[in-house]
């Protein structure tokens, strides 16, 4: 037996057998010997198809540290937050959540790109202050701040708006037992029955006129209670003037005003239209077709097994694709766009409203612009004769403070 072996050992077979033992431990023989699983990127949590890197793992913490101190309206250390919150259930939730969304997201539960665009352009913080149009740069530059980047903002709303999909549909069919209704109906209807009498003075009995020496004995066991109280005085100062409110504004500062804020206050030229996203030209070329024969876009969706998307009085900076911004607003009322390669797929659209724009001249705007700036000049005025009052007590302070000077401490008092 033993010959037999050491014959097999020699063998070219033995080689082979141990080759393939030495590439086992490789793949799967843990993390010392896994050499392909360490030429992957490092990941904090992993859950099927999604995973979470310690860079994302670090941001989502230094945003979770964020909201607990806006809470606590004080400095927290991330020492506090692991007391509040072990790490392990942190990381236990973490990976609950990337499951769920990568189980949604294999059975088909997608937020269509639409819907994360048109909800991404609705964010203010994602408009310039100046022309209050959605801007790229603020967008980015909003998410920086934030430590995140634009495809984990779209990520999240992705996974965010699965959750409220998933939650619908999942309530939406439960039913409360009936035995529920019964109890409620029961507490609600339920009557009681009740007696009371009237108990008076004369019944209750009447107490004796105290005497000299218990009112003494009484006083001399509450006096803490029964001192004067401490009394303060106080000083009220009013820094506003009603002769603020006549406050004269130039017309130099009324028209730079205006023209700082003309595009704000102007109303851009609104539409009404439906769109219609294909994966291919030629079924965008059917739809455009089916569209200009008079079809609606609810039959031309279904018998293309599309779903179309209907937009009420959007302005042109609401539209996410340019593109598709430059067809729509290209179009009379009851016109047919031709296919539009978009950022996902062809998009057909079709417009049915049109509500022209309206530039408000500074005559309209006048008033409104004439109270800002006086609400201005108001809050100015009250802030320099706070200023002013504050002067007299700063510097008698400034006078208290030890000058500094070589050798021991010297003081300088007020006269």
């Amino acid at each position: 037996m033993i010959s037999m072996f050491r014959s097999f050992a020699k063998s070219k077979w033995a080689i082979g057998l141990l080759v393939l033992v030495v590439l086992g431990l490789m793949v799967t023989g843990g993390t010392q010997m896994d050499v392909l699983g360490s030429l992957q990127p490092a990941k904090v949590v992993s859950a099927g198809d999604r995973s979470l890197s310690p860079q994302e793992f670090r941001a989502e913490m230094d945003r979770r540290l964020q909201r607990v101190q806006n809470q606590e309206r004080r400095a927290v250390t991330y020492e506090e937050l692991l007391a509040e919150v072990p790490l392990a259930s942190i990381l236990k939730g973490q990976a609950d959540e990337l499951g769920f969304f990568g189980w949604a997201w294999k059975t088909g539960i997608r937020p269509g790109n639409e819907l994360i665009l048109r909800v991404i352009r609705a964010e203010p913080a994602f408009f310039d202050p100046v022309t209050q149009q959605f801007s790229e740069q603020a967008y980015e530059s909003t998410l920086a701040q934030n430590k995140m980047t634009t495809a984990q903002n779209e990520r999240d709303l992705r996974d965010r708006y699965t959750g409220l999909h998933y939650g619908s549909a999942a309530t939406a069919g439960l039913r409360l037992p009936r035995v529920y209704g019964a109890v409620y109906a029961n507490q609600t209807q339920q009557s009681r029955d009740a007696r009371w009498f009237v108990l008076t003075q004369a019944m209750a009995g009447t107490a004796p006129r105290p005497t000299d020496a218990q009112l003494n004995s009484f006083m001399s066991q509450h006096a803490s209670d029964l001192r004067t109280p401490e009394l303060r005085s106080g000083t009220l100062v009013v820094f506003a003037n009603p002769a603020d409110q006549n406050i004269a504004i130039s017309e130099e500062k009324i028209r730079a005003r205006y023209e700082f804020r003309k595009d704000t206050l102007s109303t851009p030229e609104r539409r009404s239209f439906t769109t219609l996203t294909a994966p291919t030209r030629a079924a965008a070329d059917r739809i455009a077709a089916a569209l200009r024969a008079g079809q609606t876009p609810a039959a031309v969706g279904e018998a293309n097994d599309l779903q179309p998307a209907n937009y009420t009085e959007t302005p042109r900076s609401a539209i996410g694709d340019p593109a598709v911004a430059a067809a729509v607003f290209g179009l009379g009322a009851g016109e047919v766009s031709a296919p539009v390669q978009a950022r996902v797929g062809f998009v057909v659209a079709k417009v049915t409203d049109i509500l022209p724009g309206r530039e408000v001249t500074l005559e309209d705007a006048r008033d409104e612009i004439v109270a800002e700036l006086r609400g201005q000049e108001q809050r100015g005025a009250i802030a320099r004769r706070v200023e002013a009052f504050e002067a007299p007590a700063a510097t008698a302070r400034a006078a208290t403070r030890p000058s500094a000077r070589s050798g021991p401490w010297r003081f300088r008092f007020p006269p």
